[in-house]
Order: structure tokens, then sequence, then C-alpha cells
């Protein structure tokens, strides 16, 4: 190959490399990049028992003391419900037709003391063994909405056999409203 032919092949290829470069160079000057996330279903309820739950004496009466803390967490803007349910009425041992009881499977006369479980100082309504505890039509603060659960009875009339133990097991559920 002669010079001037080489000179004009390498002068190619040097254009060449500049067009290559050249292109590179015409990058864009923006993009976009998208972020996306989820946010998980928060519906959530804890109970703390507070030191007067146990060792009530059944012979007394009490007016709105506080048995429990309930905490209860939901993030549905639509809002939660709290039900609570007794395990003495579902099993038919309370006397009375709605609502929690103390029961005791092995007193003699199966005696047991209604007694009314309320929301802070709200009456919680109930219908045989269930009740709503609590109806939020908004999601709850962050960490949860707090509430006091309080117990009354009147004990002082009721003729229970003093020999045993009574007790109640109550319930609590939430769901999305």
């Amino acid at each position: 190959m002669s010079r001037i032919n080489l000179q004009r092949a390498l002068a190619g290829f040097a254009a060449a490399a500049v067009l290559a470069s050249g292109a590179a160079a015409i990058a864009a000057t923006s993009s976009q990049l998208t972020l996306t996330g989820t946010v998980q279903q928060i519906l959530a309820i804890s109970i703390t028992p507070a030191a007067a739950a146990s060792g009530l004496d059944l012979t007394g009466s009490v007016t709105q003391l506080k048995v429990a803390t309930v905490v209860a967490e939901a993030n549905n803007p639509t809002g939660y419900s709290v039900s609570v349910s007794s395990l003495n009425q579902t099993s038919s041992d309370c006397g009375a037709a709605n609502g929690p009881c103390f029961h005791s499977p092995t007193a003699t006369l199966n005696d047991d003391l209604s007694f009314l479980l309320l929301r802070n100082a709200v009456a919680v309504a109930f219908s045989g063994a269930a009740g709503s505890f609590i109806s939020s039509a908004a999601r709850s603060s962050v960490g949860g909405d707090t509430y006091d659960a309080n117990i009354s009875y009147d004990g002082t009339s009721a003729n229970l056999d003093q020999a045993t133990d009574y007790s109640e097991t109550l319930t609590f559920t939430i769901s999305e409203s």
C-alpha cells in the first residue's frame, strides 16, 4: 500500500473513531428513577392486665376498677372495631342472659356473679356473649389507641360459695371496619 493510501486509511479510521465517540457524547441530559414501596396492613391488639385483675374480692363492691389496658392498632383509613366475648356466657354458665360473669365450675350451687365491663367509663353493651368494645371510624394513632378495661360489680348481696375460685375469660378481637 502506498504511503498516501496508508495515510488516507488511517485518516478514515480516525474519523470513524471520532464519530463513534461523538455518539457517546450525545447522551441524554436527564433520566428517571421510579421508586415504589409498600405499606403492610396493621391490625393488632394487645391486652395488659392490671394487678387488680387477679385476687378480686367478689364479696365486695367495685365501681370502674381498672383490670387491663387495651391497645388497638389499625392503619385502615375507614377504621377498626374491637369486639369482646365472654367465655362463661358462651358456655351458658352465666345466670344472666347477657354479658360476662364470674363463675366457678366447682361451686356446689354453680353460683355466678354478673359484672359490667366498661371501656374507660362507657359501659359495653352485650348481646348474649358478645359486645362491642370500640368502633372507630378512623385509623389508630401511631403505636395504637389505648383504652382502659374497667369492671363494676356488687357482690355484697350475692350468695356465692366462698370456698372456691371464680373466673371469667374475656376475648378481645380487632377487625377492620
